[in-house]
């Protein structure tokens, strides 16, 4: 890839020349990224984040003025945490069932500009437009206050840190609800919380089982942060040593950090996720549902097809393989390739694909085109699905390596792209690696290579020599100087900005028979922290407190839909703080309808409720306090709709969606719309959008008109999915949008009516339109 590797190494030069190269604090997350506020449940545009060694590679989706989709990709140095690099498109490159097709440049549109402000968040400003705050695609969608799915045990493979950052052991941390956690095969004897129904931790080292910690955990209140307290149990003296262990940690997806304390010392502490198990009674016996292995699942980033590494512009794939709580693994993968008439197009395939050891579901794919969606400058659309041109079908083989059969074209190996390094190079291992064992393995590993002569490099403390040696899917040898029962062959596979798999010894005839070793890349070539710096931002606007001080924290109040007189409201509470930081909550009830005794209960837990003796509204508050400061107010009006009665709600993608609205109802609006409307529009423009919902008796539409009240215009105004003498039921709420024709330049008056003729309540909206 040519043309790619010219850009990339400029970067390298850059960094290489800058003293700005060992001052990044942050390595953000690789994979898929969106910007925040284009996340509205319809195609926005995405980007294929990569972070390697320094060096900056982005693959935008997006889309051309004409509605048709693109992509662009960008490449430069990570310089203090910010990229400014020039965003190119290209063109002629291979198709879906074309053969080899080499791509070129097509066009620089301009410089993109990053900060990173953690390792899931940062700015982003296009080309043409303002910044805008972008964070890394989390579509596992746990709820804030649960760790992981709760019914998979997870296992991190664990690194201890000093105060200089540099790694001092390895275990293991297997995360769960307590009942679930309670029937792993390998649990020691003495674990004191079987019954309990709290999310909890299990610290293990299975080289040598004599040490385990065992907390239960309580949520923080913020950035997905668990405070763990419990203790550790010493067996090998012989006898049960107990003492006091606490863990204060983060996650976001496959990440994982925190402060472990033990003996009254704070520790350091970084983890990979490289197992999930699903545990099951049947029987009587404990049973394994599901289990996913450590090289069954790939490493996030920008993966390529082997054979189109060819020093011009292939095609790119962002993978990313989830788990949202309850569902199986979800694959989300844009495919950045070209069309028939050479222009830079993008796929984007999503499907569940849960590659399990014991129940693998690895269904075709469905690979969608889209269209429509926000272009470059322009304003705020959202994207729809175009052309399904296929199923595709993908097995992975490690972390690194896999097979991907495109539409109309045969299976080929594909592979993770590392351009920061030379994975086929020994120099690619420089830097510090931590190896943890599994069962059956020696004690705990940390190398620090450093190159030494050409194909070789040594940790000459540690005793030991590496070099390339393929076999199997392993493809470095690292020997000792001399084989001991501690100091044992091991051999490396791939996977760089993961967790990867490696062996003691060769395993002979059976490899599988070899100990296991989970392997973690630490520091890069320069020093840098692979997985260095803090996984959210300090407060919600991604910006450190400039005054050193901690930022007050925040209070927020989840939407209140379906009150009914008579029924209990519950409402849902959350907050953010500080990290470390671990919140209370005080909700006031300030405002009822006249004659209403209503009471809040359990005002200082995150869902407090009450009963709504009478129809109206109520006003609630919500502060948050952080053990030293109290937030601003949220406030929430929940308004509760008689035992009978029919509501009028706002449904749009507006802060105000699902807002009840006051009968008689008079709305108004001017809108001057620019259009592209080249195969990416629909017939009509949508003005304004609304719901129907009935408590009780039905209620029925009477007198809907929509109207143009402008002389002499054709121009249509129409109701979407409202109609005349329409019966709407408790049961089935009914959205409806006010629409209109394109006025092609001219503006026109319009005007939207109804009324609910059991009650006479009537609705009235007018607009000033105009549309190019």
């Amino acid at each position: 890839m040519r043309l790619i590797s010219k850009s990339i190494t400029a970067a390298l030069i850059s960094c290489a020349v800058s003293a700005g190269w060992a001052a990044n604090t942050i390595a953000p997350q690789n994979g898929n990224w969106i910007i925040a506020d284009e996340l509205g449940g319809k195609p926005g545009r995405g980007m294929g984040i990569d972070v390697q060694d320094g060096v900056f590679l982005m693959q935008l989706y997006n889309y051309n003025k004409d509605g048709s989709a693109t992509f662009h990709m960008a490449t430069g140095a990570v310089i203090d945490n910010k990229v400014d690099a020039p965003l190119k498109k290209y063109k002629d490159g291979p198709y879906f069932g074309s053969g080899r097709r080499d791509g070129a440049e097509a066009e620089n549109a301009g410089n993109v500009k990053i900060e990173f402000t953690s390792r899931t968040t940062a700015t982003i400003q296009l080309p043409g437009e303002e910044p805008k705050l972008m964070h890394r695609f989390n579509y596992e969608s746990t709820p804030e206050d649960q760790w992981s799915d709760p019914a998979f045990v997870e296992r991190w493979a664990m690194v201890a840190m000093d105060a200089d950052g540099k790694p001092t052991s390895t275990f293991f941390a297997d995360t769960a609800i307590g009942t679930q956690m309670a029937m792993v095969p390998n649990m020691a004897a003495g674990w004191p919380y079987k019954s309990s129904s709290k999310f909890t931790v299990h610290t293990l080292d299975l080289a040598t089982p004599n040490k385990h910690g065992f907390m239960e955990c309580e949520y923080l209140g913020s950035n997905m942060e668990f405070s763990c307290v419990g203790e550790q149990v010493d067996t090998s003296s012989g006898s049960s040593v107990r003492k006091p262990i606490s863990l204060v940690m983060q996650r976001s997806i496959d990440d994982l950090q925190g402060t472990l304390t033990l003996d009254g010392s704070d520790t350091k502490v970084m983890g990979a996720r490289v197992e999930q198990t699903a545990y099951a009674i049947e029987e009587s016996k404990v049973v394994t549902r599901a289990y996913f292995r450590r090289n069954s699942l790939p490493e996030a980033g920008t993966w390529i097809i082997s054979n189109e590494v060819t020093g011009k512009a292939g095609r790119g794939i962002s993978l990313d393989l989830q788990k949202p709580v309850g569902s199986k693994h979800l694959l989300f993968m844009p495919i950045y390739n070209y069309d028939e008439k050479g222009n830079a197009t993008f796929h984007i395939g999503m499907a569940t694909h849960s590659p399990s050891a014991v129940n693998p579901s690895l269904p075709a794919i469905p690979v969608m085109k889209y269209k429509g969606g926000r272009y470059l400058g322009g304003p705020a659309q959202d994207g729809v699905e175009d052309v399904y041109v296929g199923p595709e079908q993908i097995t992975f083989n490690t972390t690194a390596t896999g097979l991907i059969q495109f539409p109309k074209e045969d299976p080929v190996n594909f592979k993770r792209f590392y351009f920061g390094i030379d994975q086929d190079r020994i120099d690619s291992l420089v830097g510090t690696w931590a190896l943890v064992p599994h069962a059956g393995a020696v004690k705990h590993r940390i190398l620090n290579l450093k190159k030494t002569a050409s194909g070789v490099v040594e940790d000459k403390d540690a005793g030991y020599t590496c070099t390339v040696s393929y076999w199997l899917d392993l493809r470095f040898v690292c020997e000792p100087k001399t084989v001991t029962a501690d100091q044992q062959r091991i051999r490396l596979g791939a996977g760089f900005y993961g967790a990867a798999r490696a062996i003691l010894g060769d395993g002979g005839s059976l490899p599988d028979s070899s100990p296991e070793l989970t392997a973690i890349r630490i520091t890069d070539a320069q020093g840098n922290l692979v997985q260095g710096g803090p996984l959210y931002p300090v407060d919600d606007e991604g910006n450190n407190p400039g005054n050193g001080e901690a930022a007050a924290p925040t209070a927020q109040i989840g939407t209140v839909t379906g009150a009914v007189e008579g029924g209990t409201v519950t409402l849902e509470g959350s907050g953010k703080a500080a990290a470390g930081k671990r919140l209370t909550y005080k909700w006031t009830l300030s405002a009822a309808p006249a004659g209403s005794e209503a009471q809040l209960k359990s005002v200082d837990t995150i869902s407090p409720s009450f009963v709504a003796d009478k129809a109206g509204s109520y006003v609630i508050t919500l502060v948050v306090n952080d053990g030293s400061k109290d937030s601003a107010a949220a406030k929430v009006t929940v308004t509760v709709m008689p035992k009978d009665g029919i509501r009028l709600l706002r449904d749009d993608d507006s802060a105000a969606s699902g807002q009840a609205l006051s009968w008689p109802y008079t709305g108004s609006s001017e809108i001057s719309a620019s259009v592209a409307c080249v195969g990416a529009c629909e017939n009509t423009y949508k003005i304004a959008q609304y719901k129907l919902q009935v408590n009780g008796a039905n209620y029925t539409i009477a007198d809907l008109k929509a109207t143009n009240l402008t002389s002499g215009s054709s121009v249509k105004a129409s109701f979407e999915g409202l109609a005349d003498g329409q019966v709407v039921t408790s049961d089935k709420p009914v959205s409806f949008a006010l629409r209109s024709a394109y006025t092609n330049g001219k503006t026109v008056n319009l005007k939207f009516s109804f009324t609910i003729k059991e009650t006479g309540e009537a609705f009235t909206y007018t607009s000033t339109f105009k549309t190019n």
